[in-house]
C-alpha cells in the first residue's frame, strides 16, 4: 500500500470512530461497525491503532485536533479587537451545527460526559497535553471576555457571559441532532437546513452585547 493510501485509510478509520463513537460511546460501539463505515478490514485497527483503545485514544486527539484548528482564527485576533475575535468564537460554536465533523466532535465529547459516569474515565485518563490545552484554552476566554467587559469584569460576569452565549450555541446542534434523528427532520426549528448562519451568529452576538451592557451599567455591589 502506498504512503499516501495508508494515510488516507489511516483518516477514514478516524471521521469513521469519531462518528460511531459519537452516536454509541467507547463501550456501544463495535470495531467492525467502524471499519465498515470507512470501508476499510479490521486488521487496519491494530495495524495502525494497536487495539480498540488505542483507536479510542486517537480519536480523541483527532477530535480535539479538530476543534483547535478552528479556534486559531479567534484566537489570532483577540488581542487587537476582542468584540470581533467573540463573534468569531461565536461562529465557530455554530459550526458545531452545520459542520458534520464539528456536529460530531460535540456529541463525541457529550457522549464522554455521559461515559464518564460508568467509570470510563479510569481507562481513559485526560492526557497531561489535554489538561494543559484546557487550561490555556480557559485563560484566553478569561482574557477575551476580561477585555470586553472592562471594569465590569470579575468571575461571576465572565462566567455568566460564557454561559449566555454557550447556551445557544451548543445547545442548537442537540435540538437539530433530536430533530433528525427523532423527529426525522419534521421539527419546528431545523435550523441547519432552514436558519441563515451568519443571521443567528448575529443574533446570538446582538444578546451578548446587550448583556455585557446591562453588567456594565449596573451599579457596583456594596460588601457586607
Amino acid at each position: 500500500m502506498a504512503k499516501d493510501d495508508k494515510i488516507e485509510n489511516r483518516d477514514r478509520l478516524l471521521a469513521a470512530g469519531l462518528k460511531i463513537f459519537a452516536e454509541k460511546g467507547f463501550s456501544g460501539a463495535t470495531v467492525r461497525e467502524i471499519c465498515d463505515e470507512a470501508g476499510s478490514n479490521i486488521a487496519a485497527i491494530s495495524y495502525y491503532f494497536g487495539d480498540k483503545v488505542g483507536f479510542y485514544q486517537a480519536v480523541r486527539e483527532y477530535a480535539r485536533q479538530a476543534y483547535v484548528q478552528t479556534m486559531q482564527r479567534c484566537w489570532a485576533m483577540a488581542e487587537t479587537d476582542p468584540w470581533q475575535a467573540l463573534r468569531t468564537h461565536i461562529e465557530t460554536l455554530l459550526e458545531q451545527t452545520y459542520d458534520s465533523t464539528m456536529s460530531q466532535v460535540n456529541w463525541f465529547r457529550m457522549r464522554e460526559l455521559i461515559d464518564s459516569s460508568s467509570g470510563l474515565e479510569n481507562v481513559f485518563p485526560p492526557l497531561k497535553v489535554q489538561e494543559d490545552k484546557l487550561r490555556q484554552y480557559e485563560e484566553r476566554i478569561t482574557r477575551l471576555l476580561s477585555a470586553i467587559l472592562g471594569s465590569a469584569a470579575n468571575p461571576t460576569t465572565i462566567a455568566l457571559v460564557i454561559y449566555t452565549y454557550y447556551s445557544l450555541c451548543l445547545f442548537l446542534p442537540i435540538q437539530t441532532h433530536v430533530e433528525k434523528r427523532i423527529l426525522k427532520g419534521q421539527g419546528r426549528f431545523n435550523i441547519s437546513d432552514t436558519q441563515d448562519r451568519s443571521h443567528l451568529a448575529d443574533f446570538i452576538f446582538n444578546i451578548v452585547r446587550r448583556t455585557v451592557a446591562d453588567l456594565q451599567n449596573q451599579p457596583p455591589t456594596e460588601k457586607p
